[in-house]
């Protein structure tokens, strides 16, 4: 064949060559077509994988003796100047580290130290479990508390004559923040200086409400942290306009809002009495009181329905009620609303102020160190008959007589308790109930469940 000829038989070819190679024609390249369809199916084939959980939802958590553990006392307040620690097992004794001289606890004894500034209590290994402590002194007390991220104070003051300072103690090596919910007569309150609070690496910090936001009446205040961890504690301070009967005291967080709820450590009497209730949900409720009594439970027919608007706190006079002779043996309040509400009574007479809280329940056993002298413990809320034991240790940890109660449905009790006593625990049987200790007439403590154990979740390897 001749030159041209095989060029005549070549040039269809590349004619075709170049057609499947114009503009929006193409060839799809094999290699870029495996780039993409291999990636693309493998994500296809794992979306069809159901990969088993890390953690075990089926099995509970199990409880591990705790560690490690900070309880943080707040700066003196007064007199207030004594800081007392324990254990619950008086065969342990060990150090708890202070940032300074370690504070040293022999089995079975209350350790004490006296210092005006904010005192950390690290417990590790066998001092971890079971510790508590309190700052005491002047007739007036506060417990030592751990760092927690969720937590209420109610009947908290922000104006010319009630006013209160909130403290936020970081005990940790990194930075820790969090945000303050504010429940006010007209509801949420928006106060930006309290969104996003920061505070330094083991620093601390106090801010003045009434300097922050000033506010006429009881506000109530939700704290949640949002990273790291804080100790957080309020100084209450009542200062009537033109009257030398200022009152001052530490005010007790509240347990969370709840339809159901005891105030243990209320009594007959006095003069200014007043009762702070919060909704922090979305709709109107309505609350209801039943006075607590060694006898009975009743509601005081002068005391009608209270209602809440939707995220506000509001104020209830009770001081008519608690003088007349209806109250006569009182020792709770019971709070019952059909949704959630936060809830405190403010007590004032003259120079003495003191705040029964919502308490929550004890559902194993609590403990408080004390200052000794005239104190009583108060228990109520059972739902069946409960077992009660109560324990108490003199300073040198001597077993002083040991106090056994039962408490009924419906009823509450009021136990004198060893003048010596500098350790009180309370050990619940089967059914819950809710406790504070009254010291004299300038103290009221709600009982905190003891801690003495940490839970891990049951986890299990992610299968793919």
């Amino acid at each position: 064949m001749s030159t041209d000829s095989r060029r005549s038989a070549e040039r269809p070819q590349r004619r075709d060559r170049r057609r499947s190679s114009a503009p929006g024609q193409r060839a799809v390249d094999p290699l870029t077509l495996l780039a993409f369809g291999i990636p693309l199916l493998t994500v296809a084939l794992l979306a069809t994988v159901n990969p088993a959980p890390t953690e075990e939802a089926a099995q509970p958590p199990t409880a591990t003796p705790l560690t490690n553990t900070v309880l943080v006392c707040p700066p003196a307040l007064g007199g207030a100047d004594l800081v007392q620690a324990a254990l619950a097992d008086t065969d342990v004794a060990g150090a708890l580290r202070t940032g300074g001289k370690d504070l040293t606890l022999s089995a079975g004894s209350v350790a004490t130290r006296r210092t005006s500034d904010t005192l950390l209590l690290r417990g590790e290994g066998p001092t971890a479990s079971g510790l508590a402590a309190a700052r005491t002194g002047g007739g007036l007390a506060t417990d030592c508390l751990r760092p927690a991220s969720d937590v209420w104070f109610a009947g908290v003051g922000a104006g010319p004559e009630h006013s209160s300072v909130l403290r936020l103690v970081n005990p940790d090596g990194g930075p820790a923040i969090a945000d303050v919910v504010v429940h006010a007569a007209g509801g949420i309150r928006e106060v930006p200086a309290l969104r996003g609070v920061a505070v330094g690496a083991r620093d601390e910090l106090a801010l003045d409400l009434a300097e922050v936001m000033p506010e006429r009446e009881d506000v109530t205040l939700h704290l949640r942290v949002t990273r790291g961890r804080l100790a957080s504690s309020i100084v209450d301070r009542v200062d009537p306009l033109g009257s030398d009967e200022r009152a001052t005291t530490w005010l007790p967080a509240v347990a969370e809002p709840a339809t159901d709820a005891f105030l243990p450590g209320v009594r007959r009497g006095g003069r200014e009495r007043t009762l702070v209730l919060t909704n922090p949900g979305d709709d109107e409720t309505r609350v209801r009181l039943k006075a607590v009594t060694p006898e009975s439970e009743f509601a005081p027919t002068d005391l009608s329905e209270v209602p809440v608007p939707a995220g506000a706190t509001v104020t209830v006079d009770l001081g008519r009620f608690l003088r007349s002779q209806a109250a006569q043996g009182l020792v709770a309040l019971r709070v019952e609303a059909d949704a959630p509400v936060a809830s405190l009574l403010r007590s004032r007479d003259g120079n003495r102020l003191t705040h029964a809280v919502a308490a929550a329940l004890l559902a194993e056993s609590g403990a408080l160190a004390v200052a000794g002298g005239d104190q009583r413990l108060v228990l109520a809320g059972a739902e069946k008959p409960s077992n009660v034991r109560v324990v108490q240790r003199a300073a040198d940890g001597t077993a002083l007589k040991e106090l056994r109660v039962t408490v009924r449905p419906g009823q509450g009790t009021r136990l004198e308790l060893a003048a010596r006593a500098r350790w009180v625990q309370v050990l619940v049987g089967d059914v819950p109930v809710v406790a504070a200790l009254e010291a004299g007439d300038t103290s009221v403590r709600p009982v905190r469940e003891l801690v003495t154990d940490s839970w891990v979740p049951h986890v299990g390897p992610a299968l793919y």
